[in-house]
């Protein structure tokens, strides 16, 4: 059993096994409020402080060892799942203004939000099947907790994850020094390694908003997903531990996160979306698969407020212009514009590009590995935040509008600025006027890229 607890300003000291918290947190839920989260050793719950009322933890999940999955499997990762910890929850209403646990404050939202953090893709990358094996040791090849610590430092109010938190799926070669000794596969040490260890500057900063990447999905670490981080209720047979349940595992409807505003017109949310099972391919091949993502694409048209600003997120892009090879790809992923083709009725072969997603001021998103940020004419503006950690994507030539001649929705393309293998993390910020700006900073918060984010009414 672990001894170390994460103490008030993330600090680690050893303690006794059955006082001993291994993380604590707040994630932000559907419905209003938020989930204060604590992943302990102890045997029974912690009691919570909620604006100096005692509300005593509900256990979330018991400590437990998983059966191992198939993608587990193939991957090489060939030893079970083991979660030694407990996971306790309470529910903390909209408007709190103090929340304790273990006289630790957990951070609570304000009543309005004018500063996100943004990261994605965060992860060490350790996988056999592309002999990707990222140094997870050295903190400039894996600069995560240095990242946490930067973004932590700009004070946020809120902390927006578009997904992929953990990477080590396979053993570190024999010899290989820059990943020696690291734990893999999906079990809670690798959890801890990638996401609950590094990420506590993060917790002690601001609330959560969590999107699920395809690293999550169940085949993958989908059961810690659902420990650890997703808002929802957690509920037998959509655990991600009984394989043959996935397709209920591996989905959550979209819901939107309210971030206030000063005034009428003024208001903000942040509507996240579980796309992380979607593929790359056509969903319209499985009919199940195409009306769930179909009615998610009607739902998400139904949470954008007109007159308001609206931020949609989801691991994958909705469109983005990359440069790949010396080919320019609109990376909208013809699974996702296909879902929201058939959700307006269109054929699937209508699908291209970006989404019009009326009301949406920016598609914030990651899943491809670098930062890009594109402004297309009456769209959403689209952010790819994919640079937060995981191995990047190697460096290509920017795309030029001679590129995107021919390219699905490349007509409507009025800029884009792309990085590539530069760590860090973005900031949305809210300005006066409404508007948004989002900046990008590297890994030790100085501005690497300015984008204003106009609403769309």
């Amino acid at each position: 059993m672990w001894r170390m607890a994460m103490m008030a300003g993330a600090a680690f000291v050893a303690v006794p096994a059955q006082a001993q918290v291994v993380a604590a947190y707040t994630v932000m839920a559907p419905g209003g409020g938020a989930v204060a989260r604590v992943v302990t050793g102890a045997d029974v719950c912690p009691v919570a402080s909620i604006d100096g009322r005692d509300v005593p933890m509900a256990e979330r999940v018991a400590p437990g060892t998983l059966p191992l999955r198939k993608n587990a499997a193939k991957l090489g990762a060939d030893h079970l799942a083991v979660f030694a910890s407990r996971v306790c929850e309470v529910a903390v209403p909209q408007g709190a203004r103090a929340v304790r646990v273990g006289g630790q404050a957990l951070p609570v939202v304000p009543a309005e939000v004018r500063r996100i953090v943004v990261l994605g893709d965060t992860g060490c990358r350790m996988k056999s099947a592309d002999n990707a094996f990222q140094a997870c040791r050295d903190a400039a090849a894996w600069p995560f907790a240095r990242i946490a610590r930067a973004a932590a430092a700009v004070h946020p109010d809120l902390i927006l994850h578009v997904g992929d938190y953990e990477y080590r799926e396979n053993a570190c070669p024999e010899g290989n020094a820059g990943c020696a000794g690291s734990p893999f596969g999906y079990g809670e040490d690798a959890w801890r390694a990638d996401w609950l260890e590094p990420g506590a500057p993060l917790f002690a900063a601001a609330p959560l908003v969590v999107v699920r990447g395809n690293h999550e999905e169940c085949a993958r670490a989908g059961q810690g997903w659902w420990r650890f981080l997703d808002p929802h209720p957690l509920v037998a047979g959509a655990d991600c531990v009984d394989a043959a349940q996935d397709f209920a595992g591996n989905h959550t409807a979209p819901y939107a996160v309210e971030i206030g505003g000063p005034g009428r017109g003024q208001g903000a949310r942040v509507i996240v979306v579980d796309f992380s099972a979607i593929g790359n391919g056509k969903p319209l091949d499985d009919a199940d698969k195409a009306a769930r993502y179909a009615g998610d694409a009607r739902a998400i048209e139904a949470l954008a407020t007109p007159g308001e600003t609206n931020f949609v997120t989801n691991h994958q892009p909705f469109g983005a212009v990359l440069h790949f090879d010396g080919e320019a790809a609109q990376v909208g992923y013809a699974s996702v514009s296909q879902a929201f083709a058939a959700a307006d009725g269109a054929p699937a072969e209508a699908a291209g590009g970006m989404p019009p997603l009326p009301h949406v001021a920016a598609m914030i998103a990651g899943h491809v590995h670098l930062l890009q940020v594109a402004h297309e004419k009456d769209r959403a503006v689209q952010i790819v935040n994919g640079f937060s950690g995981t191995q990047e994507e190697s460096p290509q030539a920017p795309a030029t509008r001679a590129d995107l001649a021919g390219v699905p929705g490349g007509e409507r393309v009025e800029s884009v600025e792309t990085r590539f293998q530069q760590f860090g993390f973005g900031v949305l910020e809210r300005q006066k006027d409404g508007s948004w700006v989002y900046s990008a900073r590297d890994v030790d918060g100085r501005e690497i890229l300015h984008s204003v984010v106009p609403k769309r009414d």
